[in-house]
């Protein structure tokens, strides 16, 4: 820590002997970044002179001006040599790790945070003339991937977030960005893809107790299917990324490297009765007292606060009274574009346009540049406010891990609210977001933690504690250690028993077939499907206890055929229940706020409180009754969703029991329906059912079995609407596409002329396939 009474010499031979050091170790040392960090938070004139030398000696090319001396001539010509010898614009970190992707068919590494992946990525992706799959841990991180890589290649390149092959006729290559679980699709189709490499984003996912296990399955899988195709894992902050390696058994033709270079400096406080003060986790039992409040002087001159905190503080608003003085230092947004994006959101959710009833607390931050960012909340929803946040329109951002899950969203301050079981991996990676490496010319980047001071004694040992992972694989450790909801994906993935076309293994098929659920098939066909076409949510509540209880027993039945345990505990039947009118919802093709709103209307009991309003009108109750009656009214009961199966998981009611219908926050009906659409419908239910109606159309030659399996798989029974999805597009977009469709297959799509009559964002949606 840089003391503030320094003499210029003094602070000039500090910087010397820093760049003396970087320019002999590299910029690994993460006391001398700090203390490069406090000399330009305290002196930055004297910094200044030094700037462009810093910057040559940390390899930052991208960011120097020509060389003034010889120690910048010198790495002005090593920059040169690395774009001689790789042909692109490399920081040494970038060029090391692209050779040993280029040499090898294994490469496993780890960099920090804003090391330059993202353009080594990119590199690789645009450069490459074979197919592509990139594999990140979230749904997020999917689409930020796939917007990056639409504007790097050309329209003759597939790119998709999902596995598919269609677009034949106007496609050179195919890219793929999944999640392990959404992955499996891509083997039946490993004799027609072209696969040339595999980037494996987020690695450490395999450190996860079922993810990880899944994650270490499909790299088996794709490791015997695709033998030729180069495998790159990455890493933030592993020691050990050669354990990667070692856990499959890969060993020819394999490196690993661990890269600790920085490119960004870093300052620390800690927060006691308002007051910030200075110290550093590498000299112990130090502190200075700030000058100012950092977070508050940053946020007034348009700096950016990431405040990392519980879900719980977000959910019940604590984070609003907490953070009050820093959200009220925020001015209203006056942006156009920012307004525009704000619009979207409210859109997409269903939420009222100012103070209505389904106000929105997501909505009105937004208007003054505070956001918030957390796993429940619905992807596209995530991905506008991503974009709002990485235009510079917010000032503030109050997270959860999931900006741990690679989103790259950097700002000034990273504030650790939230300390509570935090690992060494999150911290750093936390740590990490904490200043953002611009692109400015000679220009030393730096930023700000802040923590609790009863969190500092641990904060300075878990920072300098190294995070490694294990180098054996959770598929290798005796079955009886391994979950029994697990042990037919262990099995399969050993035995090479996974059913590619119905996407669950051949021994859950051989349940669902050997299972007595014919009747229950069947059932849901005569009282789900109506003409055709399932019946609505409404119609599904109007059947009566008795027969929504029948339909749940059969969906529970069918579901729990394709598993190993003959019951399924209390919890998973309450999370299946809820799950089926929004399933019913789904499948009519709702749109996402129509799904919201009807189940809004459902919770708050609207259907009660519209027939007191009739009894009022009718004379039968008085205005006052009528009001007490609706203020006594409480929420339907509802639990908090959870993937299936899952014997460990507990239930947890919504909302609090005795919550008032006209207190129910929207946000959590918004974010735990979206839950319920991606947990347990998209992850959990759609396959093992659409394999017993699969397997019961092979069976019967009941039409209604295909008519069935298309609304749970595709939410639609039109064949030109499942086209559109299988080429990328969502049901809010079809529903103005398809009117311009004249033919479309697995070849192409061909639009009608009339495309002419679309404005220029609707016609951005579908450019991609215009030829």
């Amino acid at each position: 820590m840089i003391e503030n009474s320094l003499t210029t010499r003094e602070v000039e031979s500090i910087v010397t002997t820093a760049i003396s050091e970087i320019s002999a170790k590299g910029p690994t040392d993460d006391s001398v970044m700090e203390k490069l960090a406090h000399i330009k938070h305290f002196y930055p004139q004297v910094l200044k002179k030094h700037e462009r030398k810093l910057l040559y000696v940390m390899g930052l090319f991208y960011k120097t001006g020509k060389p003034r001396g010889v120690i910048e001539e010198i790495y002005s010509s090593f920059s040169s040599a690395i774009n001689s010898e790789t042909d692109h614009h490399f920081t040494p970190v970038q060029a090391s790790a692209y050779r040993s992707i280029i040499n090898h068919e294994y490469f496993s590494f780890s960099a920090p945070t804003s090391s330059g992946k993202s353009h080594l990525f990119r590199t690789l992706i645009k450069s490459s003339d074979k197919d592509i799959v990139i594999v990140v841990p979230s749904r997020a991180l999917i689409s930020e991937f796939y917007f990056e890589t639409i504007d790097l290649v050309d329209n003759d390149v597939l790119v998709l977030q999902f596995i598919d092959d269609v677009n034949r006729k106007h496609t050179s290559r195919r890219i793929f960005i999944v999640t392990p679980e959404r992955a499996g699709e891509l083997f039946k189709y490993k004799s027609t893809f072209n696969i040339g490499l595999f980037l494996l984003d987020e690695a450490h996912i395999s450190e996860e107790n079922i993810r990880g296990l899944k994650f270490d399955a499909l790299v088996r899988r794709i490791s015997k299917s695709f033998p030729d195709a180069k495998k790159v894992f990455a890493h933030p902050f592993v020691a050990n990324p050669d354990a990667q390696l070692k856990k499959h058994g890969f060993k020819e033709r394999t490196k690993s490297a661990f890269y600790d270079q920085h490119v960004v400096g870093k300052i620390y406080m800690f927060v006691e009765d308002s007051r910030f003060l200075f110290f550093s986790p590498h000299t112990k039992n130090q502190s200075r007292e700030c000058e100012k409040n950092i977070p508050l002087e940053v946020i007034k001159k348009n700096g950016t606060l990431l405040v990392y905190i519980s879900k719980e503080k977000i959910f019940d608003g604590r984070y609003l009274t907490e953070f009050e003085e820093y959200i009220n230092a925020c001015p209203a947004i006056t942006n156009r574009y920012a307004k525009s994006i704000i619009e979207k959101l409210r859109e997409y959710i269903g939420a009222s346009v100012d103070e209505g009833e389904k106000k929105s607390t997501l909505i009105s931050m937004m208007k003054r540049g505070v956001v918030v960012h957390h796993g429940s909340i619905p992807l596209k929803a995530r991905l506008l406010i991503e974009e709002y946040v990485n235009l510079g329109f917010a000032k503030i951002c109050f997270a959860t891990s999931t900006l741990n899950q690679g989103i790259n969203m950097p700002f000034d301050i990273v504030w650790i609210d939230n300390y509570y079981s935090m690992d060494v991996l999150t911290l750093k990676n936390l740590i990490g977001r904490s200043g953002r490496s611009t692109k400015d010319k000679d220009k030393f980047d730096y930023g700000y933690t802040v923590i609790k001071r009863e969190n500092v004694t641990s904060f300075s040992d878990r920072i300098s504690t190294l995070f490694n992972i294990s180098d054996t694989s959770t598929l290798d450790n005796p079955e009886d250690n391994i979950p029994e909801d697990l042990i037919d994906i262990v099995d399969a993935v050993k035995n090479d028993t996974f059913d590619t076309e119905l996407n669950i293994t051949k021994s859950q098929i051989d349940r669902i077939a050997n299972a007595n659920i014919d009747g229950d098939l069947q059932y849901i066909l005569e009282n789900m499907l109506i003409d055709g076409k399932p019946i609505t949510g409404r119609v599904y509540y109007d059947l009566g206890d008795s027969r929504r209880r029948k339909i749940k027993d059969c969906m529970k039945n069918i579901y729990l055929s394709h598993m190993r345990r003959q019951e399924m505990t209390m919890a998973e039947k309450i999370v299946l229940s809820t799950a089926i009118p929004i399933l019913l919802w789904s499948i009519q093709g709702r749109s996402f706020s129509e799904i919201v709103s009807l189940r809004y209307a459902y919770l708050s009991n609207k259907k009660e409180i519209s027939i007191l309003k009739n009894s009022h009108k009718s004379g039968e109750i008085t205005k006052n009754e009528l009001d007490k009656k609706i203020e006594n009214i409480e929420v339907q009961s509802s639990f908090q969703p959870f993937s299936l199966p899952n014997n460990k998981e507990k239930t947890f009611p919504l909302f609090p029991r005795g919550t008032k219908a006209n207190q129910i926050d929207y946000d959590r009906v918004v974010y735990d329906t979206y839950d319920y659409l991606d947990k347990v419908i998209g992850l959990s239910i759609i396959d093992p059912v659409c394999a017993a109606y699969n397997l019961y159309l092979e069976k019967t030659n009941d039409a209604r079995a295909k008519i069935i399996y298309n609304y749970v798989r595709y939410g639609t029974n039109d064949e030109t609407d499942i086209w559109l999805l299988k080429y990328g597009f969502g049901f809010e977009d079809i529903e103005w596409i398809r009117q311009y469709v004249e033919t479309i297959n697995q070849d192409e799509i061909v639009f009608s002329k009339r495309i002419s009559e679309l404005d220029r964002e609707k016609l951005n949606v579908i450019s991609r396939y215009i030829y």
